[in-house]
């Protein structure tokens, strides 16, 4: 048990210090600050990705006939964030947060219907 606690830390410090030298790295460059087409085509395609990922899991939970070990929890998270995401793409105009959300909570409803229907008992 002590492991894992040493694996999220490490995880956890990985993450903040990638980060800070990242923005230390490219905190004065303008050209890498003022590319938002192309973060924003990056962007797409990571939420592709990840909606890929919540209609595979929904697939393997359909196939399995089982939900045992799949958390709900975290989908109806992605899925409000996404709807926040969704709201806020409207609001500045920015079409990969709009796009992005509507991929992403297509995946994750898919996937809560399949971790519902198998942890839910039927009458």
């Amino acid at each position: 048990m002590k492991r894992v606690f040493l694996e999220i830390i490490v995880g956890v410090a990985f993450v903040l210090a990638g980060t800070y030298i990242a923005y230390w790295f490219f905190s004065g460059d303008t050209l890498f600050w003022s590319a938002q087409q192309f973060w924003s085509a990056g962007l797409i395609l990571c939420w592709c990705i990840v909606a890929g990922g919540y209609f595979h899991q929904g697939w393997v939970i359909h196939k399995a006939k089982s939900a045992t070990h799949v958390s709900f929890i975290l989908p109806i998270a992605v899925f409000i964030v996404q709807c926040i995401l969704f709201v806020k793409g409207i609001y500045y105009h920015d079409w990969s947060l709009i796009v992005g959300a509507l991929m992403v909570n297509a995946g994750v409803v898919f996937n809560l219907y399949q971790i519902f229907e198998f942890r839910i008992p039927k009458k």
